[in-house]
């Protein structure tokens, strides 16, 4: 029996959005630029986690004396 408390290693579309709270297209618009990495097994398609965190954390905003980056 798994265990439900464990976190997946990849996402679908739709639940890599939910985590970032953007949309499905957002998520495929990212995919098919190249900025997603990403895992197709015949017509589906997984994010791993860690490309989700790092696609993510690569999109950051820093605020630094009223200036954005």
């Amino acid at each position: 029996m798994a265990d439900k408390n464990i976190e997946p290693a990849y996402l679908s579309v739709g639940n890599a959005a939910a985590r970032l709270s953007v949309s499905e297209a957002t998520i495929r618009r990212a995919i098919r630029s190249g900025g997603l990495a990403h895992v197709r097994i015949g017509r589906t398609v997984r994010v791993a986690v860690t490309d989700l965190d790092a696609f993510a954390a690569e999109r950051r905003v820093s605020v630094k004396g009223g200036e954005t980056r």
